[in-house]
């Protein structure tokens, strides 16, 4: 049976739950902020490399091509954290996808996984990742993640033959929240070249370059890779606080209702409890009454 202490007790728990899912709710928004704008600031940047990417092969006509193999690499970035709703579940069921598509294809496909989370989902699912990443806390720690991505890429594309690879992630939709996306980052093949040269450039001479062309082809590879693995994690760090915001304001809707319900119960019970006392004391007065009277 609920008592007083009881009830009062579970309203001050609720009390401090609420202080900390308000507290959590205020990071995530911050958060939000940091991340939209590191990877807004990305596509200006990326701007200007798909402008020198047009400079060399306006100039070149081709880059080497890749050679073709039938492997590949899927870069499944998930979170390290939870209370963040369905946000790993849905990145590794698109994950999961991606790979059955292309190993219908013939080409054979493992994970790397960014975020504990997601690698324990993979891995109950038969879907054991190769290489584990951790996920960034800070907007400063991209840089680090973003560099053991693209030195394991190298490594594996020379020594274990792997030429493409992709990454999936949570993207933010605004107020919509977000969703998954999947970004096609190796080979840079033909169909990647003819979409940056179908448009003749702006205007009647465009630039030149004055270093060796294979040095300024290594530079404009490493930026692509750069480009294309900074705006994934930064998105995805969007996306999971959004989601994490989401998941705080369902959390702090329940617990103010649980609160609510709780004091009502206390009110009740302690008017419960008056009402006795005053019937007791009321009993107890008649009965004086009534021996004096006689």
């Amino acid at each position: 049976m609920q008592t007083l202490e009881s009830l009062k007790k579970r309203i001050h728990t609720a009390s401090d739950l609420l202080s900390l899912v308000k507290t959590m709710k205020s990071l995530a928004a911050v958060n939000i902020r940091h991340f939209e704008q590191a990877a807004q600031s990305l596509e200006e940047y990326a701007i200007v490399v798909e402008q020198a990417w047009r400079v060399f092969l306006l100039s070149e006509g081709e880059i080497a091509p890749f050679a073709k193999t039938k492997k590949a690499v899927i870069l499944a970035i998930g979170s390290d954290q939870g209370m963040c709703g369905q946000f790993n579940e849905i990145i590794q069921q698109h994950a999961q996808t991606e790979k059955e598509s292309l190993q219908a294809s013939g080409i054979e496909t493992e994970f790397w996984v960014a975020g504990d989370r997601i690698k324990s989902g993979l891995g109950d699912a038969g879907h054991p990742p190769t290489l584990t990443f951790h996920i960034p806390s800070t907007l400063g720690g991209i840089h680090s993640v973003v560099a053991e991505f693209i030195e394991h890429i190298a490594t594996w594309r020379y020594k274990k033959g792997v030429t493409r690879f992709s990454t999936v992630f949570n993207a933010p939709l605004g107020m919509q929240g977000y969703a998954p996306q999947s970004v096609h980052v190796l080979p840079l093949d033909q169909e990647w070249t003819d979409q940056r040269t179908k448009e003749a450039w702006p205007e009647r001479c465009h630039p030149q370059f004055f270093i060796p062309a294979k040095q300024l082809l290594s530079g404009l590879f490493e930026q692509h890779l750069f480009v294309s693995l900074y705006g994934a994690l930064a998105r995805s760090l969007a996306a999971e606080n959004a989601a994490r915001l989401m998941a705080m304001q369902a959390a702090e809707k329940n617990i103010m209702d649980m609160r609510d319900t709780q004091e009502a119960k206390f009110r009740e019970l302690r008017q419960n409890a008056i009402t006795e006392e005053l019937l007791d004391i009321v009993s107890g007065f008649e009965a004086l009454t009534k021996e004096h009277n006689t």
